[in-house]
């Protein structure tokens, strides 16, 4: 009996060390997972800034532009060519420094500098978006969803299909954010992001106004990471956003006062860093705006692009911005449309008092497909004619506009109108994504008070896109189930390529 008991004692303490060795090797696992998941992404990211790299070294210094400001950034110096662009053109100060660095230092500079402020860019929206979801960031929310793998409300699948599963969660978001740039007009990306010049004025100070609201937002959605540590960067990129491109800056600020809102009432109390970035906003962003050449610019716009601006009614002003802003979102701007309604659809599946919404979502998404198969009926509002590039002596009026044309105002009117509705309704009645929508708006509706609308191109319309992104990333990551996450990204990407295809002739002809 002796034996028997010291033998059963011995299994069973073999037992226990065997469980004790499998909990540390579990654990063990968990930590290489999610190593392998940081790796992953930042592999992916890797490979995106390498492959835009490679197609920034085909492009050079436009005729335009580029030319003047190298020109005068190379054979002036510093303090001298930021005193002269302040006094007879322009108050954007820090866009206007960083301009005269990066000319001076090269093409080279400039490629490298634009392929990491192109990945920064969407990094910076998944974070963001991470932040209103409740987390820190993107790599916590991977933990998140491997515990619930761990825990087995997911089934595994071993071998390889379960490694490139494993892959495909972790860069799925990586995926849709960088498809944004594919959602937009090849236009509006190539003067916003390929342009030197407009790189620098858009990507790069876009990029700094993303990157100087993380700390806010951790404060706002209480992530738990906020640090006054954040500042150090956020300061710098809150000036170069606020004293770039006044749409940027307002939308900074604006989100900024929001932030200070919210917290007011929620917390009752605000961190005294937080009230030193937004003074340090709002005093760059009044210094843009005092400078003396800002009158002089204005005045010389007026008669170089559209000479009837002062002459217009407050009736006839209101209708062209409208006009121009409608017909931005059903050319292009449709394809960020397609992507929310799409995902309101999928958002309202399970609610059986959704019907209406999503026969909606589908008609309006189905119009919207219409200009890809060359039927411009619901997206020709009258302002074909224009070139951007020539003096616009005779403006656009309703009276000018015909049958065709009104049916196409009122259709995107009511668009507009519906995607507001939807995603008050998908949201749960959130103002925070209402805001950001309104926002996206807002952004274009500046250019009213600018006899640039025209001639500024589609660059104007770069921010309404991210901030459209953002809010097609919102809905993702509220969707209900794995599938149907999957199947959207996956959408989305198809809707890229084939939107950035669908506009190659136009690549031709500019390149």
């Amino acid at each position: 009996m002796a034996i028997q008991e010291i033998l059963l004692d011995f299994l069973e303490e073999k037992k226990d060390i065997k469980g004790f060795i499998n909990i540390i090797d579990m654990s063990a696992d968990k930590e290489k997972s999610k190593t392998n998941q940081k790796k992953i992404v930042w592999i992916f990211w890797a490979f995106m800034a390498i492959a835009i790299f490679v197609i920034l070294n085909q492009m050079g210094y436009s005729d335009g532009d580029d030319t003047y400001f190298y020109h005068y950034s190379t054979t002036m110096g510093f303090f001298e060519y930021l005193s002269w662009r302040y006094q007879t053109w322009v108050g954007r100060m820090a866009a206007e420094a960083i301009v005269y660095i990066t000319f001076n230092l090269g093409l080279g500079f400039w490629r490298a500098a634009d392929a990491v402020m192109m990945v920064l860019l969407p990094i910076g929206i998944l974070r963001l978006g991470c932040k209103a979801a409740g987390y820190t960031g993107y790599i916590a929310l991977l933990n998140e969803y491997q515990e619930r793998v761990d825990v087995g409300t997911e089934q595994h699948n071993s071998g390889e299909l379960n490694v490139w599963r494993n892959i495909w969660k972790s860069i799925r978001y990586p995926v849709l954010l960088a498809s944004g740039y594919l959602l937009m007009s090849v236009m509006t990306l190539g003067y916003s992001a390929v342009w030197v010049n407009g790189s620098i004025f858009y990507t790069w100070t876009f990029t700094a106004g993303v990157w100087a609201m993380m700390p806010l937002a951790d404060l706002v959605f209480d992530t738990g990471a906020f640090s006054n540590r954040q500042l150090i960067y956020a300061i710098p990129c809150s000036v170069i956003a606020a004293m770039s491109i006044e749409q940027m800056g307002a939308v900074l600020i604006a989100f900024e006062g929001l932030s200070i809102l919210s917290l007011l009432i929620q917390k009752k109390r605000i961190p005294a860093v937080i009230w030193i970035q937004t003074a340090i906003t709002f005093v760059a962003f009044v210094i843009l705006f005092m400078a003396p050449g800002n009158e002089m610019r204005v005045a010389s716009e007026i008669t170089t692009w559209m000479p009837g601006y002062k002459e217009l009614s407050v009736g006839k002003h209101l209708f062209m911005t409208i006009q121009w802003m409608l017909s931005s979102f059903a050319n292009e701007g449709k394809a960020f449309f397609i992507a929310i309604w799409t995902a309101g659809f999928l958002l309202l599946m399970k609610s059986k008092k959704a019907k209406v919404y999503q026969i909606l979502a589908v008609v309006f998404s189905v119009v919207a497909l219409l200009p890809y198969a060359g039927i411009s009926f619901f997206s020709e509002m009258g302002i074909g004619y224009i070139d951007i590039e020539q003096r616009l002596t005779e403006l656009p009026t309703w009276q000018t506009m015909n049958i065709q044309n009104r049916i196409a105002f009122f259709w995107w009117i009511a668009a507009v109108l519906f995607t507001m509705v939807l995603l008050w309704k998908v949201t749960g009645h959130s103002v925070f994504i209402s805001m950001v929508f309104l926002g996206g708006i807002a952004s274009e509706a500046v250019l009213h008070f600018s006899p640039t609308i025209y001639a500024s191109g589609a660059r104007v319309y770069y921010l309404t896109d991210l901030m459209y992104l953002f809010i097609i990333l919102w809905m993702v990551m509220h969707m209900d189930s794995e599938k149907k996450k999957n199947l959207f990204i996956a959408g989305v990407v198809v809707l890229g390529v084939a939107n950035f295809l669908s506009q190659y002739s136009i690549m031709l002809l500019k390149l």
